[in-house]
């Protein structure tokens, strides 16, 4: 058996002391394109893997990932920085487990809270029970949203991209305006919509290739989402298709998805209260610029 040196087994001790998180922000510029219907069936499609899921909501608009699973939530994540309610009581609980937190109000007073609350929030998420495996943030980037600060905080970003021309200007568009704010270097891309996985292979390609010349930068492929007419209707009855319809094509790609998700490297050792951290420490950066 090897031996472990002191310093080496403290460090064991203190990471199986935390929570390893992975966070994961889903970006989209335009409504529409499914980024919301893709974070709401990929986190049960990992929850059903075995992870303790969360998803952090900050699309103004909506409807939601939790709306789309059929959850009526009204309390926001601006209601615990206010000191009106607790994080347990805003938490949506949807199926498989996954917990929702809605922060459409939250951008602002994250900008301007003060060390002592930055603390006491940082806390109330490091106590969720269960402790959560997998964050996925549903982070829209409309003009003049304040979802890129989510964007920013998350260890990992994903492009959504529908198929077509469009929607390729529109995800090399996002990728411009990521690294205006972030010193970013890889992004990953779901491409919904596509004909087929050749057709959206392809669509990946021809984005890598691009932000790679142009931007150095890494668009590393996660997936991609069919147009099928299952997922459709399981939205429709306000259920994730791969309980609805598990065997259908979107089903077994979201599978694919998560399974792939799964299985990336860890960049460090990460927990909620470094998410949450970085969050309060981006809403402050973008109030700063947009002043």
């Amino acid at each position: 058996m090897p031996l472990v040196v002191p310093d080496q087994a403290e460090g064991l001790r203190r990471l199986f002391a935390r929570s390893l998180v992975r966070s994961v922000a889903f970006v989209g510029g335009e409504a529409g394109i499914g980024r919301s219907a893709l974070v709401a069936n990929l986190a049960v499609a990992l929850a059903r893997r075995g992870q303790s899921v969360c998803v952090v909501e900050r699309d103004p608009e909506g409807p939601s990932p939790g709306e789309r699973l059929g959850l009526a939530q009204s309390m926001d994540l601006a209601a615990v920085i206010r000191r009106d309610s607790s994080l347990p009581t805003i938490i949506g609980n949807g199926p498989e487990g996954v917990r929702f937190v809605r922060a459409r109000g939250a951008g602002r007073l994250l900008a301007r809270l003060p060390a002592d609350e930055e603390v006491r929030l940082t806390e109330a998420f490091s106590h969720l029970d269960p402790s959560v495996d997998m964050l996925l943030v549903d982070a829209p980037m409309g003009s003049g949203d304040e979802a890129v600060s989510c964007a920013v905080a998350a260890s990992e970003i994903v492009l959504v991209a529908p198929a077509g021309r469009d929607g390729i200007t529109h995800a090399y568009a996002l990728v411009k305006r990521l690294m205006r704010d972030a010193p970013i270097r890889r992004v990953h891309l779901v491409v919904t919509r596509a004909r087929g996985l050749d057709h959206a292979q392809a669509i990946h390609d021809n984005l890598a290739a691009t932000a790679r010349r142009f931007l150095s930068v890494s668009v590393a492929w996660l997936g991609w989402v069919p147009e099928d007419p299952d997922m459709s209707k399981a939205l429709r009855l306000h259920q994730a298709v791969s309980c609805a319809f598990p065997t259908s094509a979107s089903a077994l790609a979201l599978g694919e998805m998560a399974d792939t998700l799964l299985h990336w490297p860890y960049a460090g050792e990460d927990c909620l209260d470094g998410f949450v951290h970085r969050l309060v420490q981006a809403s402050r950066t973008l109030l700063s610029a947009n002043a």
